[in-house]
């Protein structure tokens, strides 16, 4: 009999090939001598091969079918006595003169639409990633000297590695978030959302501190201030595109963007009032300064003159410690009952202006989250995912100084490009996704919401980290990160003004990022790295 079942591969539990009327009895299958001689000699070589095309057919995800038909091919299919299988089409079996049965059949082998392919609620790239996790850390904690791979491969995988790791930490965030009322919910979003960036940001602050690098923090902040860019203007863009290209124009709910955009003023406000504030009242200060001719600056020199490291000078006074520092901590502490009171906002109180219905029937909001774990495993698999994340950052931090020591690369452009947005791509990935089901007001609301949760909660976490424990970081920003930060404020919020997107609205966000992304690559590294 044939199985027609629309399912891609029939049930790998295989029951015995019954004897059929016609057909001559045969030895039983372990009293003949050809099954051990198969076993032996026949079984091992196709192993390799099929495990092989197995392994590729998977990795490339748009092949799953094929790996699944090796997979039973190896578990069920060699396993039987060769003669007991045939490869036939429907219409031969037709003419066998016995009945038979399909054991293997295949449908969609190929399909573009197998990216969407899950493992236990678990997409299978995450799942593919996952591999990366075991060999950063086999590598990066055995090899201690070099010897099997160099510090940019390690640095490569241990970056690649936060990805995946990235993933399950939001896959447990949402589904104990699903599963909980509006305090648990707000708890764990704020507890567990930023920790992929947390722990390498504190990790790098005290590797840096340790080892008397100062590089590191000015590489945090070009970090932070590139997830900043990123979630404001790649990730609203690129959803914008894909998006404006499949459904033409988006409607998204202005309601709920008339709440993040004050965030977001607020945020990017609080987080670079210290740097104003230091330009406003702060020294300048260079270190040599030379005329035209190339002498040293004179009293009585004339003409024009050359000036080099430049800075505000705060620490040889008092307006930094009386002033800037207490400033930073304000701001610091007010950041966070910012962000608590628009949770209460947007959760509580208000949430029924999230579910204002947008585009073509959707809905966006908080709402209908899919719950893909029990609140204990979400809660075991974010602990877990936290210590490797932890452990990766600390691999990314160990080798990152050759990457730093490019000649020809910007260490400002490394911080806001590999370190900002490497554990933002499931981010970007589900942004995407939302833009293709039409729900741009959810892809918007994924970049803002780790904008804001950015100058909100990590920065004023650091700050608050830093008074316990001086690793040299200070809220005080170059020129390149204040004024790129308040461009792309001010440019998001006029796009989100109308309420609709399109493809040419996004290619602005993203053309204008890939602008800023100019400036940091030709921008000189920071002074002393």
């Amino acid at each position: 009999m044939e199985d027609n079942s629309p399912v891609l591969l029939p049930s790998p539990t295989e029951v015995p090939v019954p004897e059929w009327p016609g057909r001559p009895l045969r030895t039983p299958y372990w009293r003949r001598f050809s099954t051990y001689v198969w076993l032996l000699l026949g079984y091992p070589p196709l192993v390799v091969i099929h495990s092989l095309a197995c392994f590729f057919s998977w990795i490339l995800v748009f092949t799953i079918p094929v790996s699944k038909m090796n997979a039973r091919t190896l578990g069920v299919i060699l396993l039987l006595a060769p003669e007991d299988v045939s490869v036939s089409t429907c219409s031969q079996r037709k003419h066998q003169g016995y009945e038979t049965r399909a054991l293997l059949c295949c449908y969609h082998a190929v399909n573009w639409y197998y990216y969407k392919y899950t493992v236990d609620g678990i997409n299978v790239f995450a799942v593919n990633l996952l591999p990366l996790v075991i060999v950063a850390m086999v590598i990066g904690y055995i090899d201690r000297e070099n010897q099997y791979a160099s510090s940019e491969v390690k640095f490569a995988i241990a970056i690649g590695s936060i990805i995946p790791l990235s993933y399950y930490i939001g896959m447990g965030i949402a589904s104990i978030s699903a599963q909980s009322n509006f305090a648990v919910g707000a708890v764990v979003n704020a507890s567990f959302g930023s920790i992929t960036e947390l722990t390498f940001y504190i990790t790098a602050l005290l590797r840096g501190h340790q080892a008397g690098n100062p590089c590191l923090q000015e590489v945090v902040k070009a970090a932070l201030t590139g997830t900043l860019l990123g979630c404001i203007l790649f990730i609203p863009g690129i959803c914008m595109i894909i998006g404006g290209l499949r459904h033409s124009e988006q409607t998204f709910n202005s309601r709920s963007t008339g709440v993040s955009s004050p965030l977001l003023f607020i945020s990017v406000g609080g987080v670079f009032a210290p740097t104003l504030f230091s330009k406003a009242y702060g020294n300048l200060v260079c270190d040599a300064c030379t005329n035209y001719t190339g002498g040293k600056s004179q009293s009585n020199a004339s003409g024009p003159f050359v000036c080099h490291n430049c800075h505000y000078e705060l620490n040889n006074g008092t307006l930094f410690h009386n002033h800037v520092e207490p400033l930073v901590y304000t701001v610091s502490a007010l950041l966070p009952v910012a962000y608590i009171i628009g949770l209460i906002f947007t959760l509580k109180t208000h949430s029924h202006i999230y579910d204002i219905h947008v585009g073509e029937g959707q809905v966006s909001g908080h709402h209908g989250a899919v719950v893909h774990w029990s609140r204990w495993r979400s809660l075991v698999i974010l602990i877990m995912a936290t210590v490797l994340t932890s452990a990766c950052a600390d691999l990314v931090t160990e080798h990152i100084q050759p990457i730093l020591n490019q000649p020809n690369i910007s260490q400002y452009f490394i911080g806001v490009t590999v370190l900002a947005m490497v554990p933002e791509i499931p981010e970007i990935v589900n942004g995407i996704q939302f833009a293709l089901q039409n729900n741009i007001s959810l892809s918007l609301e994924v970049g803002i919401c780790i904008a804001v949760q950015v100058c909100m909660l990590q920065i004023p976490i650091l700050v608050f980290f830093n008074a316990f424990y001086d690793v040299g970081f200070v809220l005080l920003f170059s020129d390149l990160h204040l004024w790129a930060s308040i461009f792309s404020v001010i440019l998001v919020n006029y796009i989100f003004m109308d309420g609709k997107s399109d493809y040419f609205q996004g290619t602005a966000l993203v053309v204008v990022y890939l602008i800023l992304l100019a400036l940091y690559y030709f921008a000189p590294s920071p002074a002393g790295c």
